[in-house]
C-alpha cells in the first residue's frame, strides 16, 4: 500500500485538541480548565451582521486576500492602535491565526532555515515548523526571567540559519507580557540580524495591571518591514469557532499568503468575514467587560492557590492562563498511584477529581501544567479548589 508523505508520516495530532477529545469522552461531568477558549460569546451586533450576510450572499467565491469590508475594518483597528502606516495591500485574512502562521511560514521558509521560539510556547509552533521543513531553535525560558527571553539570550541563540524569530506576548501558556523596555532591548539585537519577526498578538487585549499591551511595532517602528503581525477575533471577541485570522505584513508577504489562499482555502467565507468586520467596527464594551471579568477570576484563582503544597507559579500579566510548576509533586503518590510526570498528574487529576488541565510538556516545559481561568466563574473557582485538594493529598 502506498505510504504517506514523510512530512506527515510521523506528524502528531495537536496535543491540546487531544485533551479536548479526552474530556468529551469522559463518562462523568468534568470541570474543563484546559482548553483555551475565551469564555464569552460575541455580542448581538456581531451575530446580526452574520445573519444579514447569510441572507445577502450570492453563493459565489470571494477575494483570496479577504473581504474588502473586513480588511477595511482590520485596517481601522490597526490605525486606532497607532499603526497608520498599514494599507489594504499589507493585509490578508485567513482561517484563524493558526492557518495564517502555517501559510506565512510556508511563504518565507527556505531549505535549511530555522525558526527561533522562546519556550514554554504554543505547541503548534513546533508542529508547523516541522510541516514546512524548518528547524527550530528552542530558547528555553524559566520562571527566573518570568518566562521571557532576554536580549542577551536572543543574541546568543541567533545564528546564520535562523530566518524567523517568533514572539508571543501575552504568551501562551505562561501569560508572560514583555515590557516596552524588554521589547526595546530585543529590538536592538534584531536590528543587527536580517530575520523576519512574527508577532503573535492574539491575546493582546487581555493584559492586567497595565492600560495596553506593549508592542514591538510601537517600540521599534523601524522594523515594521520585517515584522509580520498576526491577529485573531477568536480570543478578543469570543469567536474561536468562527475561524477568522488577520495578518499585517510587508506587501510581498501579504501577496505570497494571498496566493497560497487562492490555492488552498480560496477565500474566507463571507459570513464569518462579515461578523469579524462588525466585531472590529462595533461597540467594544462586551470585550472590555470580558477583560475585567478575567482580571477578577485571575485574582480569585491566585488567592485560592497561593501557598498550595507542591505548587509554584509566576503571576501571569496577561492572556487567561496560569502556568504552574508541579515538579515538587513528581515522584510522590496520590491515592497509591505514582506521579511520574506532568502527563500522569493531569490524568490522575482528571480521573480522581474531575478537573482537566494541560500538561506542561506539551509546551516544552516538563513538570508544569497549564490552567485556563477563562470559563464560568464558579467552575473556575470549584476547579481551583479541587486542584488544591489534589495537591494537598499528595504524599
Amino acid at each position: 500500500m502506498p505510504g504517506l508523505s514523510p512530512d506527515l508520516e510521523f506528524a502528531r495530532f495537536c496535543p491540546i485538541l487531544g485533551v479536548v477529545q479526552k474530556v468529551r469522552e469522559m463518562s462523568r461531568p468534568v470541570i474543563d480548565l484546559g482548553v483555551g477558549v475565551p469564555g464569552f460569546l460575541p455580542a448581538a451586533h456581531i451575530i446580526e451582521a452574520a445573519v444579514k450576510a447569510a441572507g445577502e450572499h450570492s453563493g459565489g467565491y470571494g477575494s483570496s486576500q479577504g473581504d474588502a469590508a473586513l480588511l477595511a475594518a482590520y485596517k481601522g483597528y490597526l490605525h486606532r492602535q497607532g499603526f497608520d502606516f498599514y494599507a489594504e495591500t499589507n493585509l490578508v485574512a485567513g482561517l484563524g491565526a493558526k492557518h495564517l502562521l502555517f501559510s506565512v511560514l510556508r511563504a518565507i521558509i527556505c531549505p535549511g532555515d530555522h525558526i527561533l521560539v522562546a519556550s514554554p510556547c504554543w505547541p503548534t509552533y513546533f508542529d508547523i515548523a516541522e510541516l514546512v521543513g524548518a528547524g527550530v531553535v528552542d530558547v528555553a525560558c524559566t520562571a527566573q526571567t518570568g518566562f521571557k527571553m532576554t536580549a542577551q539570550v536572543l543574541e546568543e541563540a541567533l545564528s546564520d540559519s535562523v530566518r524567523v524569530v517568533l514572539l508571543n506576548s501575552p504568551g501562551n501558556p505562561t501569560g508572560a507580557v514583555y515590557t516596552a523596555q524588554e521589547l526595546g532591548a530585543l529590538a536592538e539585537v534584531l536590528r543587527e540580524k536580517d530575520v523576519w519577526i512574527i508577532s503573535d498578538d492574539v491575546y493582546q487585549r487581555f493584559v492586567y495591571d497595565m492600560p495596553t499591551c506593549p508592542s514591538l511595532l510601537s517600540v521599534a517602528p523601524d522594523l515594521r518591514d520585517r515584522i509580520i503581525k498576526i491577529d485573531s477575533v477568536s480570543k478578543m471577541y469570543g469567536m474561536p469557532g468562527w475561524r477568522v485570522g488577520l495578518m499585517a505584513a510587508d506587501e510581498r508577504v501579504a501577496a505570497a499568503v494571498t496566493t497560497l489562499n487562492s490555492n488552498s482555502i480560496s477565500n474566507l467565507p463571507p459570513i464569518p468575514a462579515a461578523a469579524a468586520a462588525a466585531a472590529f467596527n462595533g461597540d467594544q464594551a462586551f470585550s472590555l467587560a470580558a477583560r475585567e471579568r478575567l482580571a477578577q477570576q485571575r485574582q480569585t484563582l491566585l488567592t485560592i492557590l497561593q501557598g498550595t503544597p507542591h505548587l509554584n507559579f509566576c503571576v501571569p500579566a496577561g492572556a487567561f492562563y496560569l502556568f504552574m510548576d508541579i515538579r515538587p509533586a513528581l515522584g510522590k503518590s496520590l491515592r497509591g498511584k505514582l506521579i511520574s510526570d506532568d502527563e500522569t498528574f493531569c490524568t490522575l487529576l482528571l480521573e480522581e477529581y474531575g478537573v482537566a488541565l494541560i500538561p506542561g510538556s506539551f509546551f516544552g516545559a516538563a513538570g508544569h501544567v497549564r490552567l485556563s481561568y477563562s470559563g464560568d466563574t464558579e467552575q473556575v473557582k470549584t476547579g481551583a479548589l479541587r486542584l488544591k485538594e489534589c495537591l494537598t493529598a499528595i504524599a
